[in-house]
């Protein structure tokens, strides 16, 4: 009798041990007490290799590790524009160019608590959270940017000398023509569905503007006098004057014409749009402004033309509104973006 109430009071107590201990993990749970912060670093851990820290001194590897934490952060919103970001970092190691990048990026999140984490890169580590989207640009996430990219890579020797030939950066000269395929391909959905999506083509403009770089005739003949006139601010000097040639006897305005509009040939659509960038930098440079490095105002100056170039001390992106994936942008915006965003780096690097 006395075993069996002995293993009663055993049994009893096991119970009330078994019973305390849910009763404190279930109070833990409530306060916190066992959580274990979240990480992305497996899954993220691309971001970081063949990254090393600087030993030059305290502040560049400071510098570094910001930039890669808030890399590391953008990956929970963008994780495509993160990666191309890292790519862009490794390959140049530009810590300037890398924090446009991610200041850039994070506009598309500015009601989200990305900003704060940047903010926050330096004490502490970011939380783990699920994408929003595969880029930090609504643009970049659009069918029509697929469209775009395909075709850009297809055309990458051609864009690439063109560029060099007008003396531009191809990321550049593509920040305008960006904008005149977006705006078409927003504005015309039955036959970007139908016709451009499935076959992977740019749309040729045929009505005020022509071919892939929506270029207006009149234009095209302005871009091509200023090479030759020593007295005009456009002027690119000496060694731009015979960037464009014609055949003997042939007649200048119809061949130029063919020209923009030819869609099996597209160099001098990409030559001239940048000629005309080139030509209006060099507009700015001899009102005292330097607007070689800003996109946003290039391409804006893209869409507006010569007549609207007017050099000032505080220029900032404009031009005609596009929509694009439901968020409303600018020339110059969709221009500014394109260039930091990483996206086609490898094929047009900075």
């Amino acid at each position: 009798m006395k075993f069996w109430k002995g293993l009663g009071k055993v049994v009893l107590c096991g119970f009330a041990l078994v019973g305390l201990v849910f009763v404190f993990v279930f109070v833990a749970m409530q306060f916190g007490w066992l959580n274990v912060r979240g990480t992305i670093g497996e899954r993220n851990a691309s971001f970081y290799k063949n990254v090393s820290p600087s030993s030059s001194s305290d502040a560049s590897t400071a510098s570094q590790a910001t930039i890669l934490c808030e890399i590391h952060a953008l990956a929970d919103y963008a994780p495509q524009t993160a990666i191309n970001i890292q790519n862009v970092y490794q390959a140049k190691q530009d810590p300037d160019l890398a924090s446009t990048m991610l200041t850039a990026a994070q506009e598309r999140f500015l009601g989200t608590d990305l900003p704060g984490k940047y903010n926050q890169c330096t004490t502490v580590t970011v939380p783990d959270t699920t994408p929003l989207s595969q880029t930090a640009y609504a643009w970049a996430d659009s069918p029509e940017w697929q469209v775009m990219k395909a075709v850009f890579i297809r055309d990458q020797a051609t864009i690439n000398q063109a560029a060099k030939d007008a003396g531009i950066s191809p990321r550049l000269l593509l920040g305008g023509i960006i904008g005149e395929q977006f705006r078409f391909f927003t504005n015309e959905r039955d036959s970007f569905k139908e016709y451009f999506e499935p076959l992977k083509i740019l749309a040729s403009l045929s009505k005020f503007s022509y071919g892939i770089a929506g270029l207006k005739p009149g234009t095209v003949a302005q871009i091509e006098n200023n090479l030759h006139d020593p007295s005009s601010v456009f002027y690119l000097g000496p060694e731009m004057e015979n960037i464009v040639t014609y055949p003997a006897g042939s007649d200048h305005t119809t061949l130029q014409f063919d020209r923009i509009t030819d869609t099996t040939n597209t160099y001098y659509s990409y030559l001239y749009a940048g000629l005309f960038m080139r030509e209006v930098i060099a507009q700015w440079k001899a009102g005292g402004f330097d607007i070689s490095n800003r996109p946003e105002v290039l391409s804006t100056l893209y869409n507006l033309g010569f007549n609207r170039s007017i050099p000032k001390a505080d220029p900032s992106a404009g031009g005609a509104p596009i929509t694009v994936n439901g968020v409303q942008y600018n020339f110059g915006q969709l221009g500014y973006e394109f260039y930091y965003s990483g996206e086609l780096s490898q094929e047009f690097p900075y």
